[in-house]
This record gives structure tokens, sequence and C-alpha cells, in this order.
């Protein structure tokens, strides 16, 4: 597995790709304290979107779910964003660490590569 450190100035741009690239793909979202405490926040849910959440801010709003139900996680101070990929570079999970030592993660149940994903819609 590799790890692809997103930079603080490309991250309003990288997070934006990461949402249009994957819109309505199925996530799991998981919290580690920095006690070691692992909370699963959202289990196979359609992935709405990730984003800042403001201009001026390093918090960052993690959106999934679908008609029914609707979940909005959101990861203060963030200190560093990095995607996991795997062997053959595709999106496996987004990372997010918070300057409180929480980790949150966002897991794709199948990781492939965009263009290879069956069933989903065309990008726009």
């Amino acid at each position: 597995m590799t790890t692809q450190n997103i930079g603080r100035g490309s991250w309003r741009e990288e997070l934006d790709g990461f949402s249009r690239r994957h819109e309505g793909w199925l996530v799991s979202i998981t919290t580690r304290g920095p006690g070691g405490n692992v909370a699963v926040e959202a289990r196979d849910m359609p992935f709405q979107g990730v984003s800042l959440a403001s201009p001026h801010s390093s918090d960052i709003a993690i959106t999934v779910g679908d008609g029914r139900t609707h979940l909005t996680h959101e990861v203060r101070e963030t200190a560093a964003v990095e995607i996991e990929l795997t062997a053959s570079q595709a999106e496996r999970a987004l990372v997010i660490h918070g300057n409180d030592g929480t980790t949150t993660t966002i897991d794709f149940r199948s990781p492939t590569l965009p263009e290879e994903a069956d069933g989903l819609r065309a990008p726009v």
C-alpha cells in the first residue's frame, strides 16, 4: 500500500476532486482516538462528499447517506490529509489526521480505479 500526502495548500482542490471521483461509492467512516479507541461512524453508506468546512478553516466535513439516512462527520483542526492507494494505484481510503491525535478514515468497500467501476454513473 502506498500513501500520498496532500499538502495543506491543495486540500480544497484535492478534496473536491476526490468527492467528484467517488460520489455514490459505498464507504465506511472510522475514527481512532489518541488513546487507540475506535468508533465506526458509518458503515457501507453512499459517499456524498468531503470538503473544508469553511474557506478559512482547517475543519473538514464528510457527508454520507441517501434519501433515507444522512450523516455529516466533522474533523476539527485538521493537521494532515493523505490518500491510501492500492498496489494498482486505486484510491483505497482518505485519511484525515486531527491536531488532537484523532485519525478519521473514509474506506471504500470496493476500492477500484474510477474508470473501472461498474454500475456507477459516469462523471459529469
